[in-house]
């Protein structure tokens, strides 16, 4: 690990777990301590410790303002936590460690590009991540872990890793191990379903490697979904009929504003988004890094309950495939970021009053209005042209940017 790095892991750990222990610095704005999923987390992870079923109890309605909208895989890692140390604050801890992690992960994967300091500042300090991943607890950073993890692997898909057990020697290649990861996101939360089909063709192109490991894929998801079956998959049930009805910064309700908006549209258009990138995939027009940062954006973007945290996720994979190390560029890129962050935070609450300071919404509007889901894409039609600007003009996208930036 490079002193860069180090000094950027340490500072960024340290920043969140000042936000998760602030003492009596803890803010009066109820924004700047939203931790509205965090009790989420926490509360089917406890409920679990005692040996109740929190799926159940949510199920029958006996959980109060509580639900267990997670799944298996999620609330185990949560369940461990909360067995070290019984509280709320631990969810966070383990967020914090794990945004640590990406920080080292990305000096791993961009350890021969440009990006690799630019993006460890972004991450580390950037308002962007610090609101949408620490001031509002989300586990949206070990989606990314598992992501940067992916990327890493594939750079390098052939090489291999050596497990020793026993005096038995097991070689498994970075490309099943790619694999492996990707399962693993799904069993958190499905995001990687969007992209593995070209994954596994790039990872196996052989038609028998192809099989194996999509076996593989699908044998980790069954296994990581059977704790608590069948109670937890009343979290489908909610989920289908949380979607039904556009919500937060998502397109769906942004056609919904302006009367538009109609379900059927929005699985055509994921469908013909995939199917696009998919084919332009298969004719060698974009890579695999392209391909999988795009399909999981179009996953991510026509889903009709997208909120900001969600749409930071696209905008840090379209990060990873083009070169933003101009300073034009991370100018817009910081000072959007900036924006964003602030169009999030004045949106959502009028508590700023109580420093004796305007109620900001008169810049932003209210959290869900038009007029705050149009700024809140800023930074997102910022990079997505720029990425598009670039792959016009032949410029460093995709495994390019990612090794050298030129």
């Amino acid at each position: 690990m490079t002193k860069p790095t180090l000094f950027l892991v340490a500072i960024g750990l340290a920043l969140r777990l000042f936000l998760i222990f602030p003492g009596p610095l803890a803010s009066p704005v109820e924004a700047l301590t939203n931790k509205a999923d965090l009790r989420n987390y926490y509360w089917p992870a406890q409920t679990a410790l005692t040996g109740a079923n929190p799926y159940a109890l949510w199920a029958n309605g006996a959980s109060g303002e509580f639900r267990a909208d997670l799944a298996p895989l999620e609330l185990l890692v949560y369940v461990a936590a909360v067995a070290v140390w019984n509280d709320i604050r631990v969810i966070q801890i383990v967020f914090a460690l794990f945004d640590a992690l990406n920080i080292a992960l990305l000096g791993w994967l961009l350890r021969q590009s440009r990006l690799r300091l630019p993006f460890q500042i972004f991450y580390a300090l950037g308002p962007l991540t610090l609101y949408n991943l620490a001031l509002v607890p989300q586990d949206k950073t070990i989606l990314l872990t598992l992501t940067f993890v992916i990327f890493a692997l594939l750079l390098k898909p052939a090489a291999s890793k050596h497990f020793t057990i026993s005096h038995f020697t097991l070689h498994v290649s970075h490309a099943t191990l790619a694999i492996v990861a990707a399962a693993l996101l799904a069993s958190f939360k499905w995001l990687s379903i969007f992209y593995i089909l070209p994954l596994l063709l790039y990872a196996a192109p052989r038609a028998r490697d192809f099989f194996r490991r999509g076996i593989l894929f699908g044998a980790i998801i069954a296994l990581t979904h059977l704790p608590w079956i069948p109670d937890w998959l009343y979290v489908y049930q909610f989920r289908s009929a949380r979607i039904a009805t556009p919500s937060h910064t998502a397109p769906a309700a942004l056609l919904r504003e302006i009367g538009w908006f109609d379900p059927r549209l929005l699985i055509i258009g994921l469908a013909l988004a995939l199917l696009c990138i998919y084919a332009l995939y298969w004719l060698k027009r974009l890579d695999i890094f392209e391909t999988i940062a795009l399909a999981a954006g179009a996953g991510i973007w026509f889903t009709p309950d997208m909120d900001p945290v969600h749409l930071s996720l696209v905008v840090i994979h379209l990060l990873f495939i083009f070169n933003w190390t101009s300073r034009a560029r991370l100018a817009f890129i910081g000072a959007a970021s900036a924006w964003t962050a602030a169009v999030y935070l004045f949106s959502t609450r009028a508590g700023f009053a109580r420093w004796g300071l305007p109620d900001f919404r008169f810049l932003t509007g209210e959290y869900g209005s038009l007029q705050m889901i149009l700024e809140s894409y800023v930074l997102f039609i910022g990079v997505f042209a720029f990425y598009l600007w670039d792959k016009a003009r032949r410029h460093a996208v995709g495994r390019v940017a990612l090794t050298d930036g030129h």
